[in-house]
Order: structure tokens, then C-alpha cells, then sequence
């Protein structure tokens, strides 16, 4: 079991000696301990060390312990630091002041070695709470948008997120491509090989294509055999040529059950939009959805463009083979 890592207090203190003196009862805690003279230095340190608990003087010069809460409770990214507000001042209308300005507790100077030990404590806690809370929230959240089988996008994440860059790339006149591909065949591997070998199939494609597009390209599976690619800032003859490249790099893969080997293809529809267009991302679904059509209806194993006649409503497409 990994060691778990100590928590960093910031102890903020104009006197020189009770900053020293407090800062080696924290240590001796076995917290990591920065320290901070005023509450401007205080401010400063924030972002160079994330603590996790502030041990806040109140009366300071140049900005006092107050203002310092008001200033952090304004930052939405500093929300969870655990503050403890040490002050010899103890009337309650201090306190409630403190604690209204986002504090979390109200320390009364002088105070023993045991009750401040006793606070922090109690400040680690919650502290620790909090940090498995948000990971728990963000494993939710990559659990909601990730398809489990491939570790791709899924549909829900990728049409959300093609969509914002289908009006950004109407706003800022940019082009940008959409590939919709699946699987040759694929309900043949299953029945030969079972679904557990189909698993491997989708989980290696899946794999494959998204090392061989780049970082800001969108991938997905968006069901079944069926993956989607949004290429941004790329028109249609730069993402045929992906395609092409996928196509081939999907071919290359081999498989293996028990003493046999077999390869699968993929089919790609590809469509652009161009930089005067607005269109939304249904429309271009439907557009590569059909290029991938006429790819099945003319073999398979190949990549087709989405074209519409100048003269004619219906489109055609033309074939570029893999």
C-alpha cells in the first residue's frame, strides 16, 4: 500500500518568532510547512505551493486576515482550502466574521501544541474527504463519457464536444473533416470466434486509430463496430489521405484464435466542412453516414467522399480506394 503523501500547511505570521515557533509544531506533525509573512506574500504563494490548510494570522500589516479571506472566497479554484484563522482577538463578532469570510475555524491565541494539533486534525480530515470526493466525481464524470470497451469517446462525449467545434470553426471560418467508419464484417467474427475474440477486434482497432491520429482530433466509438473521427483545422483531401491511412493501418493488424489467424478491413465515409458553411453535427453525420453507404455498396475495404451536384439535391460520392 503506497505511503500516503503529507498534507502542506501554510502558516501566515507577521511576528517573526511565532511564525518560527508555530511552523516547527506543524512540522513536527509531520506536515510539509511553507510559511508567509503577510498576507500579500501569503497570496503570492497560492499557486507555487497548493496547500491544503492555512493557518491565517488576522492582525497583519498591509492586508489583514479578513481581506485575505474575502480575496481567496472570490476564487472558485481556491474553494477548498481548509482555513484555520488564528487571532488573539476572540469576540464572537470575529469569529462570525471569519467564518462568514470562508474560514473554517477559529483558532484563540495563545493556544497549546495539543489544540492546535487537535484543529488541524480535524482540518486533515475534511481536507482528505474532499480529495476522494473530487476523484470519485471525476472517475463518474470519464466513466460517463468513456466508451468501457475501447477507452475511446463515447457517442454522448463525442457528439457534445464536435458540436462546439462545429461552431468554432464557423466563427473563425476554419474547416474541419468528420470520418464515420465501422468494421468490414464484422458480425462474421463474432459468430466464428465468439465475442470475447470481437471484443479484442474493437479494442484494437479502436487502439490503432487512435495512435495513428493526432492529439487534437476527436475519436470515438459511437456503437457497435461504428467509430467517428472529427478532424479540426483539415479539409477533405488531408483527411481522405487519413483515412486511407487508417484503412491500412487497421489491414495491418492481425488476430489470432487458438491455432488461426485472420485480418479485418475497415470502410470510411468522409465529409468536410468548409469554411463558409454552417452546418451542425447531424447534418454532417448524415453526409459521412452515406459516403460510408455507398463504401459498403461498392466493396468495402475503401474510403469514399461525400459530394453534392451543383445541379442536383442528390449526392453522390466518389471513391478513393484504401
Amino acid at each position: 500500500m503506497p505511503a500516503i503523501e503529507p498534507l502542506k500547511v501554510l502558516v501566515v505570521e507577521d511576528h517573526p518568532d511565532n511564525r518560527e515557533m508555530i511552523a516547527f509544531m506543524v512540522k513536527e506533525m509531520g506536515y510539509k510547512v511553507y510559511t508567509a509573512a503577510t498576507g500579500k506574500e501569503a497570496l503570492a504563494l497560492l499557486n507555487e505551493c497548493l496547500p491544503d490548510i492555512i493557518l491565517l494570522d488576522v492582525m497583519m500589516p498591509e492586508m489583514d486576515g479578513f481581506e485575505f479571506c474575502s480575496i481567496v472566497g472570490a476564487d472558485p479554484n481556491l474553494h477548498d482550502l481548509h482555513i484555520i484563522i488564528t487571532s488573539a482577538k476572540g469576540t464572537l463578532e470575529d469569529k462570525v466574521k471569519g467564518l462568514e469570510l470562508g474560514a473554517a475555524d477559529y483558532l484563540i491565541k495563545p493556544f497549546s501544541l495539543i489544540e492546535l494539533k487537535a484543529r488541524i486534525g480535524v482540518g486533515e480530515r475534511i481536507v482528505r474527504y474532499q480529495k476522494v470526493l473530487k476523484e470519485q466525481q471525476a472517475l463518474l464524470v470519464q466513466i460517463a463519457r468513456e466508451d468501457k470497451l475501447t477507452g475511446l469517446r463515447n457517442r454522448r462525449d463525442f457528439e457534445e464536444r464536435a458540436q462546439e467545434e462545429c461552431l468554432r470553426a464557423h466563427r473563425y471560418q476554419r474547416s474541419l473533416s468528420l470520418l464515420v467508419g465501422d468494421i468490414d464484417y464484422f458480425k462474421r467474427v463474432n459468430d466464428q470466434y465468439g465475442h470475447p475474440r470481437g471484443d479484442t477486434v474493437l479494442r484494437e482497432v479502436g487502439q490503432t486509430l487512435l495512435q495513428h491520429c493526432r492529439t487534437n482530433d476527436l475519436i470515438a466509438r459511437c456503437g457497435g463496430d461504428e467509430f467517428a473521427i472529427l478532424l479540426p483545422e483539415t479539409q477533405m483531401e488531408e483527411a481522405l489521405k487519413m483515412a486511407e491511412r487508417l484503412c491500412a493501418a487497421v489491414g495491418e493488424l492481425t488476430f489470432t484464435h487458438q491455432t488461426d489467424s485472420f485480418h479485418v478491413t475497415m470502410s470510411f465515409g468522409v465529409t468536410c466542412l468548409a469554411s463558409h458553411q454552417r452546418l451542425h453535427l447531424p447534418e454532417l453525420m448524415d453526409e459521412a453516414d452515406r459516403a460510408l453507404y455507398k463504401a459498403k455498396h461498392k466493396g468495402r475495404n475503401r474510403v469514399e467522399r461525400f459530394v453534392t451536384e451543383p445541379s442536383s439535391s442528390e449526392p453522390r460520392a466518389d471513391s478513393s480506394k484504401a
